[in-house]
C-alpha cells in the first residue's frame, strides 16, 4: 500500500478527538467517507457524523471504536479548512471519476 504524504505538524492541542472532522481510506488508500466526530461515550466510543461526498450535507451517525479510529488510520483536521485542503492539495487521494 503506498504511503500517504506527511502531514504537517499542528500547534493545536489533541486532547479530545471531539470536534475534529476526518477522512477515512479504503484498502487502495483512497478516501472512502468524511465526517466529524461529534461526540465521545466514555474513553472507548466515538459518534461520528458522516457527510455525503458530493454535496457535503450530513447524512447519518453512527458510533465507532475510538480503536478503530486509530487503527484505521484515520486522518484527522482540526477544522474544516484544512479538512479540505487535504483533498485540494493532495494530502489524500480521491477516487477518479468514472466516465
Amino acid at each position: 500500500m503506498a504511503q500517504r504524504k506527511k502531514r504537517g505538524s499542528s500547534t493545536v492541542q489533541w486532547t479530545t478527538l471531539k470536534g475534529k472532522f476526518f477522512h477515512t481510506f479504503d484498502e487502495d488508500d483512497y478516501v472512502q467517507y468524511q465526517g466529524e466526530v461529534v461526540d465521545l461515550v466514555g474513553d472507548d466510543i466515538a459518534i461520528v457524523l458522516y457527510f455525503d461526498w458530493i454535496t457535503g450535507n450530513p447524512t447519518y451517525h453512527k458510533a465507532v471504536w475510538v480503536s478503530d479510529i486509530v487503527d484505521e488510520g484515520w486522518a484527522l483536521y482540526n477544522t474544516t479548512a484544512a479538512w479540505r485542503e487535504a483533498c485540494d492539495i493532495g494530502l489524500v487521494k480521491s477516487r477518479p471519476k468514472e466516465k
